[in-house]
């Protein structure tokens, strides 16, 4: 076979074969009781033990039954989160993706660097209007450049018919925005 050829394989190992790190035996004591425990189970009870042992003045009024308080509740929350899934991890893991996720920026990373999008700014523009007032001349058009003469006489085309005005229909003509500002620049 050549290189083009060669067929490629590919694995998927499905949660079954995932197996979590865990402690189920310690050294020269043999294997735990109800062991083996992930990761997180073993520092869910490390911290509550430690949180019921700082609290002790609060909740300790039981005598003996201090001392099983102490073991079993530890115990019992690391026996629950055996059990506990979120989104098919464990609590711990689904902790830590939620952080991650909310920690990173929104607009993501380019090269690991948080990328920064421009903020949108406004688009300005300024536009001039020019009234010519009735007391300016007008500019003069340049001199027209002379044609020849025509060889055969032409027949003139007839002018288009007036608009009426708004006197002479006794109406009132609807006026545009520039038409009014206009006007209203001429009564002045």
């Amino acid at each position: 076979m050549s290189a083009s050829e060669e067929e490629l394989i590919g694995h998927s190992y499905t949660r079954a074969r995932k197996h979590p790190l865990v402690i189920g035996k310690l050294p020269g004591a043999g294997r735990l009781p109800g062991g083996p425990y992930t990761i997180t189970q073993v520092m869910t009870m490390v911290i509550s033990f430690g949180l019921l042992i700082m609290t002790r003045d609060l909740w300790a009024h039981f005598g003996a039954m201090n001392f099983i308080l102490m073991v079993l509740i530890p115990w019992g929350l690391a026996w629950v989160l055996r059990y506990a899934r979120l989104d098919g991890r464990d609590p711990a893991r689904a902790v830590r993706s939620l952080l991650i996720y909310s920690s990173t920026p929104a607009q993501g990373r380019l090269a690991g660097k948080p990328q920064r999008v421009a903020r949108p700014r406004l688009a300005t523009a300024t536009c001039t209007v020019r009234v010519r007032s009735a007391e300016r001349p007008a500019p003069a058009a340049a001199p027209a450049k002379p044609s020849p003469a025509p060889a055969a006489v032409t027949k003139r085309q007839a002018r288009p018919a007036p608009v009426p005005t708004a006197a002479a229909t006794g109406r009132a003509q609807p006026k545009t925005g520039l038409q009014a500002l206009l006007a209203s620049l001429d009564e002045q």
